[in-house]
């Protein structure tokens, strides 16, 4: 009886805190709200693994400002599960954050829909593509990367983290 109380109770909380819903379209699921980056990490999102797996550092030097400032600044990642720079970049993003050892809280990740607009979010951040990457340190927006880094995913970062030394 303690057990089904307990299970019934772990339901509950679980259900009242979903921020994100998923849709299906075309085969593809689409993921909307806020959503924990566990979920990407599941078989119905193969792709994220893939990228993740394959993806390599590629400026051993831009990466050591990016582990030198680990955990001093938070990033709100708006993207889509169904738009190919997203599907690009976010896996590269977080095996770039994982390594560094970027704790996991210190990122949030919003899922669009295809018209790009979340009441609440897209107008407050002004989100026009995906994915956006933003920056913040101390709560201050230090920089952002929308749709696709200017040199490389892992310069990019180094570059907005290096100007909020």
């Amino acid at each position: 009886m303690k057990r089904i109380f307990i299970f019934i109770a772990f339901l509950l909380f679980s259900c009242s805190h979903s921020k994100y819903t998923v849709v299906e379209r075309n085969n593809i699921k689409i993921l909307i709200g806020e959503f924990p980056v566990q979920i990407l990490e599941s078989e119905d999102f193969k792709w994220f693994s893939l990228g993740y797996s394959n993806f390599t550092i590629d400026d051993s030097q831009s990466f050591n400002i990016i582990k030198s400032m680990a955990n001093r600044f938070d990033v709100l990642v708006f993207m889509g599960t169904w738009c190919p720079d997203s599907r690009e970049h976010v896996p590269k993003f977080m095996k770039i954050m994982d390594l560094a050892g970027v704790d996991r809280k210190h990122i949030k990740f919003i899922g669009l829909d295809r018209d790009k607009t979340l009441k609440g979010f897209t107008d407050k951040y002004d989100i026009k593509r995906v994915p956006t990457f933003i920056f913040f340190k101390d709560g201050k927006e230090i920089g952002r990367i929308v749709e696709n880094p200017q040199v490389s995913l892992t310069q990019h970062i180094a570059k907005i983290l290096s100007q909020a030394r």
